[in-house]
């Protein structure tokens, strides 16, 4: 609305000063002197109420653009700082998550360790018992495998002996089958011989006696007596034969007792060594049965070191776990802490950009303010006019306005220190971060920079300069411009690109105040200068 009700002054400012200028003609010999100098003025104040028109509609246009850029960064940031109780939201939720987990994890780790340890010692009581076990049942095997050695060295000489006695009786079975044999052929003979022999001497007597008989007839008849006498010694000898052959019968009858009773002895022999061979085989069997028993006792000690092995390989498999949940809980707790440290971390970018945010917004409303005062104050100064009596010569007017832009520009460059203050202190914070945390300083959503960027990169403010807007690169004057300014008009501007400082002739002095105007149709800004002040170019 401000540009239109300048829009409508403009016009309206000529006329009055017409006014002015025909009530200031108190005689005629001053109007040829002051009718030129009147126009100069009246067309340089045109030409700056256009100037400031202009200005006033580029300074309302950024204004607009301003305000836009103020909402979508507005909107940008409730969309970041949504964005932003989002992530926060979904990282405590993780974390507790992660927590739990732990928690959990921890739990379950405790559970292990205790039926770890639980496990443990069963498996070391367990162990001790069954090493006690192993220790007693080896010192009573020790024990009866030297027991055993020494029945088996026993066993061993009864067996040796039991052979020898054996080979012995075979060898005197064998003899006495042969004794038998022979007693038995022997005695057949003895029979057999004594039988003949009997037969023999039966014939023989029987022949003798027949000769006997034959001799003693014939000799009966000779001799009577020596027939007596050769028989009697003829049974004398056989008397004394009969009674040799009794005695060799009797020896032979006495030899046979006692072969007899050789026989009953080794019968009596071979039965002492039967049941001795069958204790000996039921010592035998015994014996087997301990050393089957044995065997079988050292295949279960063998089965109980094989199961202490596995017991053991499984205690080293339940250490090697224990020993791998135990990392993975480091692990997991590093990681807990890295999730806090971020947290945390997060948690101070969070306090960091809500302060930065506060900050932009007391900058901002300090610049809407100092925008306000400003638009106020060029309103006002829009608005002054001279005093009638003086015209446009009125030292009091140029004064005060002259201290109202010298206030505008204070107050504007003090607005504009202070937000390159607010927008530089960002800045180094971001640098402050370090190369390490860059990563994730740019991982995050938020921007806040881009109007503190755009504030910072306006120039402060420079003497001769109202500091409202930007300066652009330095352009000459177009010629086809400067024909529709005056002389003096042209000349100030071809002096004010030509030389930083510009004088203003000798021969406009009298007016009071000389105008000075830049011929940068970017940003047009006027400088009113005094009659000995030098006009410098904004």
């Amino acid at each position: 609305m401000a540009p239109k009700k300048k829009a409508g002054k403009g016009p309206k400012e000529p006329e009055v000063k017409k006014k002015k200028g025909g009530k200031k003609d108190p005689s005629p010999a001053n109007k040829p002197m002051e009718t030129p100098i009147s126009e100069e003025i009246r067309e340089f104040y045109h030409i700056q109420i256009r100037d400031l028109e202009d200005r006033l509609a580029r300074y309302q246009q950024k204004w607009d653009e301003l305000a836009v850029q103020e909402k979508l960064f507005r909107q940008e940031f409730e969309q970041l700082a949504n964005n932003k109780k989002e992530i926060v939201a979904f990282l405590k939720h993780t974390l507790n998550q992660r927590v739990d987990e732990i928690t959990d994890l921890n739990e379950q780790l405790q559970s292990l360790q205790l039926a770890k340890e639980m496990e443990k010692d069963a498996f070391e009581a367990q162990l001790a018992q069954v090493r006690h076990e192993f220790q007693e049942t080896k010192d009573q095997l020790t024990t009866e495998n030297i027991i055993l050695g020494g029945k088996l060295a026993a066993l061993e000489e009864f067996r040796l002996q039991k052979e020898e006695l054996m080979e012995k009786f075979m060898l005197l079975e064998d003899q006495l089958r042969k004794q038998e044999n022979e007693y038995k052929d022997y005695v057949h003979n003895l029979e057999k011989k004594s039988v003949l022999d009997k037969d023999r001497l039966k014939k023989e007597i029987i022949q003798r006696v027949n000769m006997v008989a034959t001799e003693f007839r014939k000799v009966a008849t000779s001799q009577m007596w020596d027939t007596t006498k050769r028989a009697i010694m003829e049974n004398n000898t056989v008397t004394l034969q009969l009674a040799k052959i009794s005695r060799q019968g009797m020896q032979l009858l006495q030899e046979n007792e006692q072969l007899r009773g050789n026989q009953d002895n080794l019968c009596k022999q071979l039965e002492l060594l039967e049941n001795s061979q069958k204790v000996m085989a039921r010592h035998s069997r015994g014996h087997q049965k301990i050393i089957l028993m044995l065997t079988e006792k050292c295949r279960e000690q063998q089965q109980g070191r094989a199961e202490a092995k596995q017991l053991r390989l499984l205690l080293s498999q339940l250490e090697q776990s224990l020993m791998q949940l135990q990392k993975d809980h480091q692990a997991l707790r590093s990681q807990r802490e890295q999730l806090n440290l971020q947290l945390e971390r997060q948690q101070a970018e969070g306090q960091r950009l809500q302060q930065e945010l506060a900050e932009q917004q007391k900058v901002r409303a300090s610049l809407e303010t100092a925008l306000a005062q400003a638009t106020s104050f060029l309103q006002d100064i829009v608005q002054m006019q001279p005093d009638e009596e003086d015209g446009d010569f009125d030292v009091v007017f140029q004064l005060q306005r002259n201290k109202m832009l010298k206030h505008l520009l204070v107050m504007l460059s003090s607005a504009m220190a202070l937000s390159r203050q607010m927008a530089v202190s960002p800045r180094r914070e971001s640098q402050s971060c370090g190369p390490p945390k860059d990563r994730r300083c740019s991982t995050q959503p938020l921007k806040t920079g881009p109007l503190l960027q755009q504030l910072s990169s306006v120039t402060p403010y420079q003497l001769g300069g109202l500091g409202l807007v930007p300066r652009r690169i330095h352009i000459p004057p177009n010629p086809e411009d400067l024909r529709l300014l005056s002389h003096t008009t042209r000349v100030g501007n071809l002096w004010a690109h030509s030389s930083p400082e510009v004088r203003v002739p000798g021969a406009l002095g009298t007016a009071g105040w000389q105008p000075a105007l830049s011929a940068d149709h970017g940003s047009a800004t006027l400088q009113l200068c005094g009659p000995g002040e030098v006009a410098r170019p904004l």
